[in-house]
């Protein structure tokens, strides 16, 4: 024998939808004042778009302060990037500052993804930089700007961070 209600009830029309996630939910990565923000925290291809784009302005920012810890917290496996936050922090420990070295994303090919690592090839362009001691006096000649510079970067999708991680970055 089955039972039932015996009062008539009606059926809902909608589903429940889920909560849409937000940053307080995403586990924080990135510098405090400079996070990864949500729209590079997406395991897909426009996700991979908007870290790379993040990944080339966090570059910049962190050569005008100089400090090299984020680029190492998000390039753990990255030489190159590991190479890069070194200089950064022997600037800082020597009082010497960058001025200029602006990169910048001339073009963008179709990132490709598979499964949890996604390779950007990108044409990028750099402005001339020098550096300068604590009183501003250039240190050495310096570079000249340079543009068409063929780059790429490879990243890895973190399940812990949520977030991508740069496994290698050329530039030029």
């Amino acid at each position: 024998m089955l039972g039932g209600c015996s009062e008539k009830q009606e059926a809902n029309d909608t589903l429940p939808t889920a909560a849409p996630e937000t940053t307080e939910s995403l586990p924080p990565v990135g510098p405090a004042e400079f996070p990864v923000p949500d729209e590079a925290r997406t395991k897909d291809a426009a996700g991979a778009e908007a870290f790379l784009k993040y990944w080339i302005d966090l570059i910049n920012r962190q050569r005008s302060i100089p400090d090299g810890a984020p680029l190492r917290d998000l390039g753990p496996e990255c030489q190159n990037c590991q190479r890069i936050a070194q200089n950064y922090d022997e600037a800082a420990a020597a009082g010497t500052r960058y001025q200029g070295g602006a990169v910048s994303i001339d073009d963008a090919a179709k990132p490709t993804l598979a499964d949890s690592e996604v390779t950007i090839s990108f044409l990028a362009s750099q402005a001339a930089v020098q550096r300068l001691d604590s009183s501003g006096a250039p240190i050495d000649a310096g570079q000249p700007s340079a543009t068409g510079l063929s780059s790429g970067i490879s990243l890895r999708w973190s399940d812990n961070e949520r977030s991508w991680l740069v496994e290698s970055f050329d530039l030029g």
